[in-house]
């Protein structure tokens, strides 16, 4: 299932924010929720926002008004990140990607996160038509 699999990759992002450390081991994830090409997908969107970081907090920070990239939350810069890869990158509807993103933030960041994220998502998606 593809939200499961970006849930993957996000938690995947979030690490690496943290620890500066990547690693594309799934073991301590639910496997029989993922079918091979879920794996794939998730390895493939997490390595993505790894290797092109600089590129999309740039693209974040362009659209994060007032707020420095330090101020983000990073839950929510992990979720940013992931969803403008994906949307720049990917094969999934922008709409799709901008809902599964929203997801994800409001069951890890903050109730005012939700409208921070969407908000700048809806920004990049205007501004990329």
């Amino acid at each position: 299932m593809r939200s499961y699999a970006r849930e993957v990759a996000f938690c995947k992002i979030y690490a690496y924010s943290i620890s500066g450390h990547f690693d594309d081991d799934l073991s301590q994830f639910e496997r029989d929720k993922l079918s091979e090409e879920d794996v794939q997908f998730a390895t493939t969107l997490a390595k993505g926002v790894v290797e092109q970081k600089e590129n999309l907090d740039q693209i974040v920070s362009n659209f994060a008004n007032g707020f420095k990239l330090s101020r983000i939350y990073k839950p929510d810069l992990a979720a940013l990140e992931m969803a403008i890869w994906e949307m720049t990158n990917g094969d999934a509807p922008k709409p799709v990607v901008i809902n599964e993103a929203v997801s994800i933030v409001k069951k890890y960041s903050t109730e005012k996160s939700v409208g921070f994220v969407n908000g700048i998502l809806a920004a990049y998606l205007r501004s990329a038509k």
